[in-house]
């Protein structure tokens, strides 16, 4: 999600449906009121709930049953469903124009980790969109994203996974409340050092991706474990799918910036996973969970991430 033509390629193929098959989205069309400002409400959480169960993939042998709540608080209305025991909260935040079903491949394994949740964005997936439409920030996500947590009663610390301009919303929740968040995962991640348009488009929405990438810059070096996983060939949607079409310049400067969002920790582990395109998620859920499941371990047994633990599911420069 870097160049215009990346980015309109991924929005055609950004939602998943069920087992991460994909479907088309169209394009959002940005409202007359597309400058204004979204002000958070002091009205009480407006909570709408059911659960449901689902089965999990090849990856584990039980099924998991979800929590799902819509929710009112900051000023917006997100869905958001839970699933899973223990004392870490993963929270996994979906890419540009992508809600969970992205995930589908992935979240009962987190869920036999740890406790789990996933949500929509603003006029994503299962949530209503923003009214009336706005431009927005990572902040603003970020807020959002703390407003619903905290209205769910799903309390850190938190282990926060993050995919594409996930990631780069995941380096500003993480840089915004640090003291609730004991791990990172960037997966394909959006740097600050990436050459991106100003504005990009979601849910009705347009993002300022400019103010954004400040706000991602904000995340400074520290111990915070961190797993970065990075793409054998981000130039593609699904493995062997359409190009994007990205010169050899821009791909080579986009696999340095994911090498270096490894330095944002002295705790961290960086791998190139093979056999993957941008979306690892979908084409390699195995090493998805296994980055997690290595934070988590970490995380429980106050220990470093092993630098070379995830040697198994691709190249590891750094070892």
């Amino acid at each position: 999600m870097r160049k215009p033509e990346t980015f309109r390629r991924l929005r055609l193929a950004a939602a998943t449906v069920a087992m991460a098959s994909v479907i088309a989205t169209p394009i959002a069309t940005i409202s007359s009121a597309s400058g204004a400002t979204n002000h958070a409400t002091t009205a009480a959480p407006t909570i709408q709930s059911s659960t449901t169960t689902t089965a999990a993939p090849a990856l584990v042998s039980t099924s998991v049953t979800w929590q799902v709540r819509k929710i009112t608080a900051g000023g917006v209305t997100q869905w958001i469903e839970c699933s899973g025991i223990g004392p870490l909260t993963i929270v996994v935040i979906a890419g540009l124009h992508a809600d969970h079903r992205m995930w589908s491949l992935v979240l009962p394994s987190f869920a036999t980790t740890t406790r789990t949740c996933i949500y929509d964005r603003p006029g994503l997936g299962s949530s209503p969109a923003r009214k009336p439409h706005a431009t927005v920030t990572t902040t603003q996500h970020a807020t959002e994203l703390h407003a619903l947590l905290a209205a769910a009663g799903e309390k850190g610390p938190y282990v926060i996974v993050g995919h594409s301009y996930g990631g780069l919303l995941a380096r500003t929740f993480t840089a915004m409340y640090r003291q609730q968040v004991a791990g990172l995962m960037l997966v394909e991640g959006v740097g600050p050092d990436d050459d991106v348009n100003h504005y990009w488009s979601e849910g009705g929405d347009r993002v300022d991706m400019w103010k954004s990438v400040k706000a991602g810059a904000q995340l400074k070096q520290s111990s915070l474990r961190l797993v970065v996983e990075a793409a054998q060939d981000p130039d593609r949607n699904y493995w062997g799918g359409p190009s994007y079409g990205e010169t050899p310049a821009e791909l080579a400067l986009w696999r340095k910036h994911q090498r270096e969002a490894a330095s944002l920790s002295d705790r961290s582990a960086f791998v190139i996973v093979n056999h993957s395109a941008h979306v690892i998620e979908h084409d390699r859920p195995d090493a998805v969970v296994a980055g997690v499941r290595l934070i988590v371990t970490a995380i429980k047994g106050h220990h470093r991430l092993p630098a070379c633990a995830l040697g198994a599911y691709g190249v590891q420069p750094r070892c």
